[in-house]
């Protein structure tokens, strides 16, 4: 089974938030490791921080993110006012399922951002959600990533999906 993005970019600074709002995407959920910030970080992209600001007038935005590391999460989140759901088990609909009642959103409103096929593409897809697939941050991951990452590569020529 092929998994595809509806949409890949380079990072997060290089979506067409325009071209969502026109598609009536008016929720974003936003992966945290390596979408948002770096392993080990705890602190946004000052580019990151301000298009979050400018985004925040047009959508609702939750983070989503199968992160156990509930303090970093909760830290970055509660310092840049961002919403989470930490452990969300992406791909499985259970994070997700809860941040759309949250947010009391409707599923052809909502975009899913992240760094991983495996989780994130292919949960958002499930859902029947908007994916966007973009590279991570680093590549300096978690052991379980870097075999995700392994799996990716044989699955999925990512510059075959860029916009």
């Amino acid at each position: 089974m092929k998994i595809k993005p509806n949409m890949y970019v380079k990072d997060i600074l290089s979506i067409d938030y325009d071209k969502l709002k026109k598609n009536n995407i008016k929720v974003l959920f936003f992966d945290f490791d390596n979408t948002l910030v770096e392993e080990g970080n705890y602190n946004l992209k000052k580019s990151y921080e301000k298009l979050l600001q400018k985004l925040r007038k047009d959508f609702k935005i939750m983070v989503v993110s199968n992160s156990i590391h509930k303090s970093k999460l909760e830290t970055v989140c509660s310092k840049y006012n961002l919403d989470y759901i930490g452990a969300a088990f992406k791909p499985t609909s259970l994070g997700f399922s809860k941040a759309e009642k949250m947010l009391n959103a409707k599923k052809e409103e909502i975009c899913v951002i992240g760094d991983q096929l495996f989780t994130d593409v292919k949960g958002a897809n499930n859902m029947g959600y908007y994916s966007i697939l973009i590279d991570p941050i680093n590549y300096d991951e978690h052991f379980l990533t870097k075999i995700n990452r392994y799996r990716e590569a044989k699955s999925l020529n990512r510059g075959a999906y860029y916009e």
